[in-house]
């Protein structure tokens, strides 16, 4: 293991949010890293550090090749006992990977369900990334799910404008992604 990697799995777990970020932001480049790092998500309790593994999670490549992963994102979006920032990075690394999930499929469902429910969530940051979320999603019936947060002006510390405004983003992302899938269908 490089130098560079030990360093930085160490400091993902520390106390330290100055070490923490700069972990996270050099484990998200690691991809050898994956599987420490689903690893210590699952023994790490503090927020702050489980958001950063997941943020360093995010950014590796195939995220729905890892077994159980997707699974587990989907468990720690609905668990209302997390932190919303934990379900809220949560919620970004299933957006990352949410076009290699096919609509009917058990995941597809679960994640989905998971996603409409956070909408109502009573963390502005819950819903952000929802709304985020299901725009990566590519699946135009979600389209009223984000349509329903158009009204939410609640800032989101930490991330840019409102829930509406995201909801706003999402909604024109979301044809994008739907364009995209169907390409991609197409190709198959």
């Amino acid at each position: 293991m490089s130098s560079l990697r030990e360093t930085a799995l160490r400091d993902i777990q520390s106390d330290e949010r100055s070490l923490i970020v700069t972990a996270a932001k050099v484990l998200a480049d690691d991809k050898a890293s994956t599987s420490v790092l689903v690893e210590l998500l699952g023994t790490e309790r503090r927020p702050e550090n489980r958001q950063a593994i997941l943020y360093a999670l995010a950014w590796h490549s195939d995220v729905s090749a890892v077994p159980g992963l997707w699974d587990r994102m989907v468990e720690i979006v609905a668990d209302t006992t997390e932190h919303p920032k934990v379900r809220g990075q949560a919620a970004e690394v299933l957006a990352y990977a949410f076009l290699d999930q096919q609509p009917g499929t058990a995941a597809f469902t679960a994640a989905v369900e998971v996603l409409i429910e956070a909408t109502k969530d009573p963390s502005p940051e819950v819903r952000y990334c929802a709304a985020n979320t299901i725009g990566s999603s590519g699946y135009l019936p979600l389209r009223p799910h984000l349509e329903a947060l158009l009204g939410d002006r609640d800032p989101v510390e930490g991330w840019v404008g409102s829930v509406a405004d995201e909801a706003e983003r999402s909604m024109e992302w979301l044809v994008a992604m739907d364009e995209q899938r169907r390409k991609n269908a197409l190709k198959k």
